[in-house]
């Protein structure tokens, strides 16, 4: 992203905001509540288009629907009234490939994902663990080269949030694929990423910062936050979020 600004009927959500994400990196974006990282991520993936500014992927100009990104929301989009298979092999079909073809790989995701013995099931049938599980098989099936991730953790209890945490990284890891993933919780943002970016309030939000994450991978994310140099990296990244949030009490 390059100097991008986004208003809504004259409210400026985000400000003169440029973000480079290299490829096969995970990125996390936290801020205050509010602060516009949700229209980040959704310029990012060509829902939104920006007022002004501009955004390249992969040396190409965004113009419209990012094609080479699948993205997870906050909220699963699955369809009530289709199968957790049926809901798998969504994204293959509106790519144009027959339901037969998708099958196989929907069945190969379906395992990957630990949904077996449930391809049947609707998702009403589902723990809301499992309709993660789901949703997260929809985009990766794909095989895009990015991943957009909108908070999709927050919803859920702590243990089973920390067990579909690993399970993303191990998708991710040696994927080649790029996320940037959308989180306010930045114990979780530094546990994921290779680099955490800190959104000011809002309006008018703008990047104020971009922390490496140096520690090493793998990485076991039940012992991580017992880690001192992920406490070194969180304190350092929470003094400066921290005055950002108290901006936004103050707004």
């Amino acid at each position: 992203m390059s100097n991008v600004t986004h208003q809504f009927a004259g409210y400026t959500a985000v400000e003169d905001v440029s973000l480079s994400v290299s490829q096969g990196r995970f990125v996390s974006v936290v801020g205050p509540s509010g602060c516009g990282k949700s229209t980040v991520l959704s310029i990012a993936a060509g829902l939104l288009a920006p007022t002004s500014g501009s955004v390249d992927v992969l040396g190409n100009r965004l113009e419209g629907i990012n094609r080479r990104a699948a993205y997870m929301f906050q909220q699963d989009a699955l369809l009530p009234w289709k199968t957790v298979l049926a809901n798998i092999t969504l994204g293959l079909e509106f790519r144009g490939m027959a339901v037969e073809a998708a099958r196989g790989p929907a069945l190969e995701w379906v395992r990957r994902a630990g949904l077996e013995g449930f391809e049947n099931h609707y998702p009403h049938q589902l723990s809301g663990g499992m309709r993660k599980r789901v949703a997260m098989a929809q985009t990766w099936i794909v095989d895009p080269d990015i991943v957009l991730m909108d908070e999709p953790f927050g919803a859920l209890d702590v243990h089973t949030r920390l067990r579909m945490e690993s399970e993303i990284l191990g998708l991710w890891s040696g994927s080649g694929k790029t996320v940037l993933f959308v989180t306010h919780d930045l114990e979780e943002a530094v546990a994921l990423s290779d680099e955490v970016v800190v959104l000011s309030a809002g309006p008018a939000s703008r990047v104020v910062g971009s922390y490496a994450v140096d520690l090493p991978r793998p990485r076991n994310l039940i012992d991580i936050r017992t880690d001192p140099e992920f406490n070194r990296i969180y304190t350092a990244i929470w003094r400066h979020l921290r005055t950002e949030v108290l901006k936004s009490y103050a707004s």
